[in-house]
């Protein structure tokens, strides 16, 4: 049984949120080390890496229904079933990862060529998700392994799975992009290799962990069960909108540095600049996230709905401080933080000031998501996904709004252009907080009625 404390909110979200930080890392990395190839290499990474991962959304929307699911049957007890959930889970991303890397390689040419000004972009996107393509089978299975532990509250294990990741990504980076440690030099295509092989390494860890670890026998897991139409059955129908909702969000990034190629190459690496400082800002954020998902879940499993106020304070609180803690510098000293990422030879002064000035006004909007964050992913785990993805959709669509008039109709500056993240952030929260409003008046006239 979790416990409501602060301490052991942070037991179980300090893990998580080393993991976003060492993925970060990876991240952040992968930049600095193809930024050093100019331009159009960083860029096309930058944006081949969005559309990779929009389609790689539907993956984690599914290891995200997983792990409410086990977070529930742990909360009520059945131990014999969380096995059996994600033995499920695991078989349904082959079928969807199966069918993700035919779209790849069927339509992302048509899609590159029809989105992206830049030939030379265009061409090196395309190259980028030809080999990132074919890590998509490794990552959905991993991304389920680590839904298993993150829905028990073992968190720990995060740690040790997301150190070998990084390292073996950094190394194989390194390694294959200028053609260190006895490797291939293959320039741009060195990174979505590494990367593909790093999430391989991780996922067969975790799997022996799984299936090996003395903590982990009484869930009865293992690679000899069956599918049970009334596990993956429930299991699509929770997971469905978390995994079209998580497209939709990661698309619609991806429309919005499009939109922004299109006012020229400099203020594209502008926009990157900054999405790698939001992986930054997404340490803490995810980190809480993730706890919510686990927490607000096993209380409903234990049918203590009554409590999950109090805990979303909690989280909430220790979000907010945490992204104030680990976030300053976006303010304090932003110089230093983009020069991290920012390492192409070509770039003018006017790239670093503009993602300087850009940085400093976008960190408000980070700080508001850091409290949303926690009403979002609370509808969701109440098992509510489909009211959790029409309240994303609705926000997306007044984003994308914004995205139109202040880029392309309006042609505003690089930096106000950031403006999209307020309006996102704050729709967001109104449509969360009003829905749990609702949950929670209803939930007690429900309460009341049955009483009388």
């Amino acid at each position: 049984m979790l416990e409501l404390s602060y301490k052991r909110i942070l037991i179980i979200a300090l893990p998580l949120m080393f993991g976003t930080f060492v993925q970060s890392v990876i991240a952040i990395t992968d930049g600095a080390f193809v930024s050093e190839l100019g331009n159009t290499a960083y860029t096309a990474v930058g944006n081949g890496s969005l559309m990779y991962m929009a389609l790689f959304m539907l993956c984690r929307g599914l290891a995200d229904g997983a792990q409410i699911t086990i977070a529930k049957k742990y909360g009520e007890q059945k131990f014999s079933e969380i096995g059996l959930t994600l033995f499920n889970a695991q078989f349904l991303q082959i079928l969807l990862t199966t069918l993700i890397f035919a779209a790849f390689q069927l339509f992302a040419d048509i899609l590159i060529s029809s989105t992206t000004k830049s030939v030379d972009i265009g061409t090196a996107m395309s190259d980028f998700i030809h080999y990132r393509s074919w890590g998509i089978f490794f990552a959905g299975l991993q991304v389920t392994m680590i839904a298993f532990f993150i829905g028990l509250g073992k968190t720990r294990i995060i740690i040790t799975s997301t150190l070998i990741m990084a390292l073996t990504n950094i190394l194989l980076d390194y390694g294959l992009i200028f053609g260190k440690l006895g490797l291939p030099q293959l320039g741009m295509k060195g990174a979505p290799i590494a990367s593909s092989i790093a999430e391989a390494v991780t996922f067969f860890f975790l799997l022996y962990v799984a299936i090996k670890g003395k903590a982990y026998q009484q869930f009865n897991y293992n690679l000899k069960l069956k599918l049970n139409k009334y596990i993956y059955l429930p299991l699509i129908k929770l997971s469905y909108p978390l995994m079209f909702q998580g497209v939709v969000s990661l698309s619609t990034w991806w429309i919005f540095f499009s939109m922004i190629e299109h006012l020229g190459t400099e203020n594209l690496e502008v926009a990157h600049n900054i999405r790698y400082m939001y992986f930054i800002a997404f340490v803490p954020i995810f980190g809480f996230a993730s706890a919510t998902r686990t927490y607000v879940s096993n209380l409903v499993g234990r049918e203590e709905q009554q409590k999950i106020p109090s805990i979303q304070f909690k989280i909430g609180l220790l979000s907010f401080l945490s992204i104030v803690a680990l976030f300053h510098g976006s303010v304090l000293y932003p110089e230093w933080m983009i020069q991290i990422v920012e390492r192409n030879p070509t770039a003018n002064s006017q790239i670093i000031q503009d993602s300087v000035d850009a940085l400093r006004f976008v960190s408000g909007s980070i700080v508001i998501f850091a409290v949303v964050v926690v009403l979002f992913h609370s509808v969701s785990a109440l098992g509510k996904t489909m009211h959790s993805f029409i309240i994303e959709l609705i926000s997306i669509l007044i984003y994308l709004v914004a995205c139109y008039l202040f880029i392309e109709k309006w042609k505003w500056d690089i930096v106000s252009i950031w403006w999209v993240e307020y309006i996102y952030f704050i729709a967001l929260g109104i449509g969360s907080g009003g829905y749990l409003i609702y949950y929670f008046r209803k939930r007690q006239l429900n309460l009341t009625a049955s009483k009388n």
